[in-house]
């Protein structure tokens, strides 16, 4: 099980900065979001790809606005030169048969789509489905699933299958604005769970703008270490 940061806690960093530093703090790849002004894509995707790979990081996954349901996505849109799995969004009601589609093309074009719990987007029971029907994987945001009515113990264990990376971060409830603090322990319980239920996930990164990466990632490392014992 892989460790790291996402571009999305440095976005300001350069491909060569954001490795450095997860480098650094202990992490052993990244993930990367595509096209939100990140200085890791300064110099084009693939020049920040090979910038990471050559430090030594691997590349979880390479994370796009583009979402499943929408008629105009199409998703070898955004393909690397380096094959990554790509993240995407999904509409809240997709049209099964839309998606069905899309998610075929994806595979006979040998892209490997991951969808992320996100705001907006499908509630976890949906999101469960539609995952079980297509064979796509998951991101597990825990923020993204917070906001799409959180989930169940078992609803949890039934998505868990389906897990193939979490991106985590401590935040705030509602009434606060769902502001992002620094990670605890405690923010990884269901983390904790789904590990428990054999998600096979790949990687944990620290998605989070509360300016504590180091901290927030040695909190993953702790997490990791637990789990792997």
């Amino acid at each position: 099980m892989g460790t790291g940061l996402s571009s999305g806690t440095l976005p300001g960093s350069s491909a060569a900065e954001l490795a450095a530093l997860t480098s650094a703090a202990g992490g052993a790849g990244v993930d990367l979001r595509a096209g939100k002004g990140h200085g890791w894509e300064r110099h084009g995707i693939d020049e920040g790809i090979a910038a990471v790979l050559g430090a030594g990081l691997s590349i979880y996954f390479l994370g796009s606005g583009l979402q499943l349901g929408e008629r105009a996505s199409r998703f070898h849109s955004i393909r690397p030169a380096i094959a990554v799995p790509i993240k995407v969004f999904c509409v809240a009601e997709p049209d099964q048969a839309l998606v069905d589609a899309q998610c075929c093309a994806a595979v006979e074009q040998g892209i490997e789509l991951l969808v992320e719990t996100h705001h907006g987007g499908p509630d976890v029971v949906r999101l469960t489905a539609l995952a079980e029907r297509t064979g796509i994987g998951v991101v597990l945001d825990l923020l993204g699933l917070a906001r799409i009515g959180g989930a169940s113990r078992t609803q949890l264990r039934d998505l868990a299958p389906h897990v193939r990376a979490v991106q985590v971060k401590g935040f705030e409830p509602p009434e606060n604005g769902w502001r992002h603090r620094p990670l605890e322990s405690s923010d990884l319980d269901q983390v904790r769970q789904i590990v428990d239920d054999g998600a096979p996930v790949r990687a944990i990164t620290v998605e989070s703008r509360a300016g504590t990466p180091r901290q927030d990632l040695a909190v993953v490392l702790q997490l990791r270490a637990e789990v792997l014992r």
